[in-house]
């Protein structure tokens, strides 16, 4: 309480401040803080009446401790000062700069303490105006730089956001170049949640006991609420091209995709038609990667069951389209499960290749690997030969800036470019050292997989027969009843050559298209094997 005398100044308030804010990052803990402050106040023989702690950004004026603080001050007459870590834990605003200038200019106190120096009556009108002036700048600098990164980041198609589950910010890369790659362990499965929820057999509440037992985890390492998983469902950022920021969605995406637009298009018709899985029967159904070719909705299954007088009942499946069209009506009618099946048998039949063949252009293409590793042994030679010079030159760079024989602005700039470029030709390396041995072993698997195709999909899961077709085709289409698939390289290659090599003999791989293959298999290193 004010006392009506004159009373003695003598007590100091402590006040430290923390915000979790680009400004405060490399700012000491409160903790930290105030360990320091009462030390410099015993130090000085300074009474401490109260301490202050706050965790909230100075850039605008409303903070409640802040404004506790003054309210304590000018309560009473026995405050001599305030000691704190630098003037801008105080305020970095001119509502709260003001605030503390008048203190200083009507005597309510004599004075602030910093460990650096200490600010009196003199200064409240010129320095403390200089540096809450300075503050005020870096506030509104850091804004337009961080409003400038953020831009160039969404120009590039780069989410300027916290990773989602399945993925992780790239902090290996400079500020500003920081992308979003996937997480090694967490991609997969988050995939395969995905893939749960799309055979129409889980809510969302069972779907996220399956995201416990998988162990699916955010970016902070916790494990995904029930809220987080219907966002991450809802979410187009999985599909690679679009995201959402600041409420804006983007579709210049350049992250590596989990799910397809097709598949995303499916999870939305779900989860807004329907929050209860349907029944067993549906787990073979072959819904959710294909679209109608009238209107490009997604094709649905439905189930019916046919009641006999007799008492007995037979089940019928069939497949639609979801007729969501802008209000328009499409005309295309039910297709069999069966009948469709048997279009996609017959698809597979087109691009099956006998066990002689198989192994034959297996033997040729191994053959091609030799050949590969020579060129590839010759090209890395001189590559590495590149990447030796690169460093000899950064090692000159830096003996010449030493010895005052180069200006330091200069070699640093060629340092910086001489990095650059080292750093490519040793991603190069890297890549070389890899890339021959890849085409080789998926060459191996293509062939693997078209020797018995058709035993795989008519025996597989409902997720190993979706793989299947999703690794042979794009673009999988019913309209009128027929099953359209625009067949990917390397198995347009394949179903070419099967088309003339049924009956024959096969003495050099230049007559047959064994070559065209290679070349594809080589071009075609994406190709996700999945189950």
């Amino acid at each position: 309480m004010r006392s009506n005398g004159t009373s003695e100044k003598k007590h100091y308030i402590i006040y430290a401040r923390k915000s979790s804010e680009d400004e405060d990052r490399q700012m000491a803990s409160i903790e930290d803080q105030v360990k320091v402050l009462k030390d410099l106040a015993s130090a000085r023989n300074l009474p401490v009446l109260k301490v202050f702690k706050e965790s909230k950004s100075a850039k605008a004026p409303g903070r409640p401790v802040f404004n506790e603080k003054i309210e304590l001050i000018n309560s009473r007459d026995d405050i001599k000062g305030i000691i704190c870590w630098k003037l801008n834990r105080e305020s970095r605003n001119p509502v709260d700069t003001g605030t503390l200038q008048w203190l200083l200019a009507s005597r309510r106190i004599e004075e602030i303490v910093t460990p650096s120096r200490t600010y009196y009556e003199a200064d409240s009108d010129f320095i403390m105006a200089v540096e809450g002036a300075q503050a005020q700048r870096f506030i509104r600098d850091l804004k337009e730089d961080t409003a400038r990164g953020v831009n160039s980041k969404l120009n590039k198609g780069m989410a300027p956001i916290l990773a989602l589950p399945g993925y992780k910010n790239d902090i290996m890369k400079r500020q500003g170049e920081r992308d979003i790659i996937p997480n090694e362990v967490q991609f997969p499965l988050v995939r395969k949640l995905f893939e749960l929820f799309m055979t129409r057999n889980f809510s969302v509440q069972q779907l996220w006991y399956e995201a416990q037992k998988l162990n699916i985890r955010n970016s902070r390492g916790q494990l995904v609420s029930k809220t987080q998983l219907y966002r991450m469902l809802r979410n187009p950022f999985y599909t690679g091209t679009r995201f959402i920021y600041a409420g804006k969605l983007y579709t210049n995406g350049t992250h590596k995709r989990m799910i397809t637009d097709a598949e995303f298009d499916l999870i939305q018709e779900i989860l807004d038609g329907r929050s209860h899985p349907r029944g067993e029967v549906h787990k073979d159904l072959l819904t959710g990667i294909m679209r109608c070719g009238e209107c490009g909705m997604m094709i649905t299954s439905e189930v019916k069951t046919k009641h006999y007088k007799n008492g007995n009942s037979q089940i019928f499946v069939y497949y639609r389209c979801t007729k969501k069209f802008n209000g328009k009506k499409c005309t295309q009618s039910y297709l069999p499960a069966k009948e469709l099946e048997e279009q996609v048998i017959s698809f597979l039949d087109s691009i099956t290749l006998s066990e002689e063949f198989s192994q034959w252009a297996i033997k040729w293409l191994q053959v091609m690997h030799s050949n590969q590793e020579e060129l590839r042994a010759a090209k890395y030679k001189a590559v590495e030969h590149s990447y030796q010079e690169i460093v000899k030159r950064l090692n000159n760079a830096t003996e010449m800036m030493l010895k005052g024989a180069l200006q330091i602005d200069r070699g640093m700039e060629i340092q910086k470019e001489l990095e650059l470029e080292k750093s490519r030709l040793h991603e190069e390396l890297t890549k070389m050292d890899t890339h021959v041995t890849e085409w080789s072993n998926l060459a191996v698997q293509t062939f693997d997989l078209v020797r018995n195709i058709k035993e795989r999909f008519t025996n597989g899961t409902i997720e190993q027969r979706k793989t299947i077709l999703r690794t042979i085709g794009s673009n999988l289409v019913i309209f009128n009843k027929k099953i359209d698939i625009t067949i990917r390289n390397p198995f347009e290659y394949i179903q070419k050559a099967v088309s003339v090599i049924n009956e024959g003999e096969w003495l050099e791989p230049i007559d047959l298209p064994v070559l065209s293959i290679q070349t594809a298999l080589i071009r075609s290193s994406n190709i996700n094997w999945g189950g």
